[in-house]
């Protein structure tokens, strides 16, 4: 069975640019031609040029390629402390990192997690909080994405949880990223 794919309507230039995130004018440029060309041709009023609707598409296709991924906004090396350390040790890495959350590692294998919002709602069930392990405290991984992971997926991941893993094609852990990782790449951006 062969599948014919269906052919481009110009007017989807529009949808695949705005979800893309780039404007009529990056695009113009991209491509080699005027703002108002692309402007007609979302809007349906020129039929364009085979020679032309390609270098529009090999444009939108480029900016898909230069989209952020998982690994470029990641934090590296990845802090992690293991299952049997005592919460007052995590605490203290913590501070030094100025990091507030921690995946735990056990070998190579990510078995859980610890948060500033996991210690306070401990603190509030034991009193010896700091003479605690942390498997008794812990909470679920955090999720784990490629380091090719698209940025979007990352944001989506980020809205339930504070922090994503990033690991390689290997499965080693090489990075984490926070929700403030996130806003520290849209101002490095403008």
């Amino acid at each position: 069975m062969v599948i014919i794919p269906r052919p481009i309507d110009p007017r989807e230039i529009r949808r695949i640019r705005k979800e893309l995130g780039i404007t009529q004018e990056e695009l113009a440029e991209r491509a080699g031609v005027t703002q108002a060309y692309i402007a007609k041709l979302e809007a349906g009023k020129v039929d364009p040029r085979l020679s032309t609707f390609n270098r529009i598409l090999q444009a939108l296709l480029e900016c898909k390629k230069a989209q952020l991924r998982a690994k470029d906004v990641m934090s590296s090396p990845v802090i992690s402390v293991k299952p049997y350390e005592s919460v007052e040790n995590v605490i203290k890495i913590m501070n030094e990192h100025n990091i507030s959350q921690i995946p735990v590692i056990a070998g190579n294998k990510v078995v859980g997690s610890v948060t500033e919002r996991t210690l306070i709602r401990q603190s509030l069930e034991y009193e010896d909080i700091y003479d605690r392990k942390v498997m008794e405290v812990m909470e679920e991984p955090f999720p784990i994405v490629s380091e090719d992971e698209d940025l979007e997926v990352v944001k989506y991941l980020l809205e339930e949880h504070p922090a994503v893993l990033v690991q390689d094609k290997e499965g080693r852990m090489t990075g984490i990223i926070a929700r403030v990782d996130i806003f520290r790449i849209g101002k490095e951006k403008e």
